[in-house]
Formats: structure tokens, C-alpha cells, sequence
């Protein structure tokens, strides 16, 4: 009888384990309320000189979101509305050498982040305010691929806070 429950513990311990691992997936699912499925993604605006770095995050907003796959992109009759305003972007000394050169820059985005229920007319997200930063070693990263991670990282905390609506 000891044999069976240690087998049986055993078992159940070694089937927990192995599920584990498949709850802790990162996943879009969101607190959506239901009747949204569609959304249009307006293009975004800016309030920077960094040329193309609006088009650059809608690109890659649009990709996250069909990534998540909790809502489906179209450009006519959508559910939902997002719109986004890049407010802020900064490149900045963030770190010096013992001779006072710079080592590593801080590069940060700012955007203003709009989410509308087109089905009841209202506000999921209203003005909220996204700020993301990176620190990058020029000597290790190029500024555009630096721009590129970050720009990423924003793309996804936009999504994230569509589809969990905060």
C-alpha cells in the first residue's frame, strides 16, 4: 500500500511540474469586454522632430496586436478605435568613463495612448500616458537598433494596456 501512494504522489508531483510551466505563458487575453473583436488603428501623430518615428510604432502596435490575437486589425466598422500621440522622445548621457566621456545614452519615449469602445461610445484609455526607456552602450548597440528595442518594448506596454484596458 506505501508503494501505491508514494507512486501515486510521485505521479501526481511529476504532472504538476510538467503543467506548470504552461500557466506561466505570457498571453494577450485581456479584460476586453466580449462585443470588442475589431479595432482600427488610426495613424499616429507626433510632437517630435525624430522623422518616421510614429509611422515606425504604429507598424509595430498594429503587429502586436495581431500577434495577441485577441483582436482582429480592420480599416472599416471597427469595434474599438486606438490613437496615439508620440509626445516625447530623449536621448540622453546616462553614464560616464573615469575622463568624463560618455559610456551609455538613455534613449526614452513618451506617447499619449487613446483606446475608444465604438459599440457603447466609451473611453477605455483616455490620454494614457505610456513612458518606456533603454540604456545603450554606443560602443556595443547602434542609436537605430537601440531605437528599434525600444520602440518595441513600447509597442508591446501599448498593447498590453489596450487589451487589459489599463
Amino acid at each position: 500500500m506505501a508503494g501505491s501512494v508514494t507512486r501515486g504522489a510521485l505521479s501526481l508531483a511529476c504532472a504538476a511540474m510538467l503543467a506548470a510551466p504552461a500557466g506561466c505563458a505570457y498571453s494577450f487575453t485581456g479584460n476586453l469586454p466580449g462585443h470588442l473583436s475589431t479595432v482600427r488603428v488610426a495613424q499616429f501623430r507626433s510632437s517630435v522632430q525624430e522623422y518616421g518615428l510614429e509611422q515606425e510604432l504604429n507598424s509595430l502596435f498594429v503587429s502586436e496586436l495581431i500577434s495577441g490575437g485577441r483582436l482582429s486589425v480592420v480599416t472599416e466598422s471597427p469595434d474599438a478605435l486606438v490613437e496615439c500621440q508620440v509626445t516625447g522622445f530623449f536621448r540622453t548621457p546616462y553614464s560616464f568613463s573615469a575622463s568624463e566621456e560618455i559610456e551609455e545614452y538613455k534613449l526614452e519615449m513618451r506617447v499619449s495612448l487613446e483606446f475608444t469602445d465604438l459599440v457603447t461610445d466609451q473611453s477605455i484609455l483616455d490620454d494614457e500616458p505610456v513612458d518606456e526607456w533603454i540604456v545603450y552602450d554606443p560602443d556595443l548597440e547602434e542609436y537605430s537598433t537601440a531605437k528599434q528595442r525600444l520602440l518595441g518594448i513600447v509597442a508591446e506596454e501599448m498593447a498590453r494596456r489596450c487589451i487589459s484596458g489599463w
